[in-house]
């Protein structure tokens, strides 16, 4: 997932650490892209979660559960992106979340936040392979 824009992690008022802006950002500014030369979607079995509890903890936290236990693991720290259920960065078209773009300005230093439901629901209503072309419709 990576990052279009200059960001800084650090604490957030929502949960743990989030990602901040680092300058003004105009409504319609890109913000985010799939890439899948740095993002995965993996299917982790028991088994791993059992031998690697570190990377399960994670997986829950930071990553997007597409259905049938495929997980999109995002490539940078977008992973620190926090949810909110009126978000300031959101999909760049309605039926497509590879790009995101800032829905509204966003000022420099403001936490960035998307809302989960919408990233992750879109990918599990169509199927993450065909979503991301990988499968054909």
């Amino acid at each position: 997932m990576p990052l279009m824009i200059d960001t800084r992690l650090g604490p957030s008022t929502i949960e743990g650490q989030g990602l901040f802006a680092t300058e003004f950002l105009p409504a319609g500014t890109p913000v985010w892209t799939f890439d899948d030369r740095i993002d995965r979607i993996i299917v982790p079995d028991d088994a791993m979660r059992r031998s690697f509890p570190t990377f399960a903890r994670i997986l829950e936290s930071h990553c997007c559960e597409l259905g049938n236990g495929s997980i999109l693991v995002f490539g940078d720290h977008a992973c620190f992106v926090n949810h909110a259920d009126a978000p300031n960065i959101g999909r760049a078209v309605a039926d497509d979340w590879r790009v995101f773009r800032a829905l509204r300005p966003i000022a420099a230093g403001e936490e960035l936040t998307c809302n989960y439901e919408e990233i992750c629901s879109a990918v599990r209503a169509i199927g993450a392979g065909r979503y991301l072309g990988l499968v054909e419709a």
